[in-house]
């Protein structure tokens, strides 16, 4: 290993170590596409912001295997607003095929509003398609939410993704709504996942188990 990756990764475990940090795991199985999802999630607090990631791996036929990953960083600027930085990607492992890659950069915006957090950005992304070999730019609004009632028992969050996406020349939307109970650390119900990646829109129900670490 180079010195300076070795350099880069300390200053990486040194940042994380000063951190607020939780994660979770999931393991749902996809009804809409018939697989099964093992996810890690991770985040971290610190004083100049807080960052967020995770990781599926997709397990069913062999064509659909893969891992996919995320991870995105708000540097704070002022009271509840935010600079935020953002990679998607991923591979298939049916022959080492890639899923489009993206970078993005941005605005956040974030707010608890009775007891429900809510966070909403707008980023400039660029797409990177190996499998056409082009490379795509376009722009992407993103609005986050999660609340717990009942005393906490009862946990109801998700995401919205509204982007136009340069490396398929159309307005794709996703969104992914969680419905939980939880008890202490474990939850148990479903997650609703509808999409239009492919210009045809798809719901996809899962049924879902988590555990907080």
């Amino acid at each position: 290993m180079k010195k300076n990756s070795v350099m880069l990764l300390m200053c990486l475990l040194a940042t994380v170590a000063k951190a607020q940090v939780w994660g979770n795991a999931q393991m749902m199985y996809d009804f809409g596409h018939e697989y099964a999802t093992i996810t890690g999630e991770i985040g971290h607090t610190q004083k100049n912001g807080y960052g967020f990631g995770f990781v599926d791996l997709d397990l069913g036929k062999k064509a659909d295997n893969g891992a996919y990953f995320e991870y995105g960083y708000n540097f704070k600027l002022k009271k509840d607003f935010y600079a935020h930085v953002e990679y998607d990607g991923g591979i298939l492992f049916n022959g080492g095929i890639t899923y489009a890659h993206a970078a993005l950069l941005g605005g956040a915006y974030q707010k608890v509003v009775n007891k429900t957090y809510l966070e909403f950005q707008l980023k400039y992304r660029m797409d990177i398609d190996y499998r056409q070999g082009n490379t795509g730019h376009g722009i992407q609004g993103t609005a986050v939410w999660n609340r717990k009632f009942f005393n906490e028992h009862l946990y109801f969050g998700g995401y919205v993704d509204l982007a136009y996406n340069a490396t398929v020349n159309h307005l794709t939307y996703s969104t992914e709504i969680q419905l939980l109970y939880c008890l202490k650390r474990f939850g148990i119900g479903t997650e609703v996942e509808l999409e239009n990646y492919a210009s045809d829109f798809k719901a996809s129900p899962k049924l879902m188990v988590k555990y907080d670490f």
